[in-house]
């Protein structure tokens, strides 16, 4: 497989592995791909009672600039 990034993406891995945590850019794109595997596994079991506690929880008083500015601060902090 050949992947062509853009050369801010190229440099961005280039210097990743630079860093000396991967020992190549296959290394470090193969992780990138593993992270985001696993975030992407909810099997319908879960994804079914996340949605019934979200329902169960009634209306929010939180305002939505709130919640999204919640929710990009644990984005940070998980990534």
């Amino acid at each position: 497989m050949t992947i062509s990034l853009p050369d801010d993406l190229a440099d961005y891995v280039a210097r990743r592995v630079a860093s000396g945590r991967y020992d190549s850019a296959d290394a470090f794109l193969a992780e990138l791909i593993v992270k985001d595997q696993d975030h992407r596994k909810l099997d319908d079991d879960e994804l079914r009672d996340i949605l019934t506690l979200a329902e169960e929880s009634g209306v929010s008083d939180r305002r939505i600039p709130d919640i999204l500015l919640e929710t990009k601060a644990k984005l940070r902090d998980y990534l």
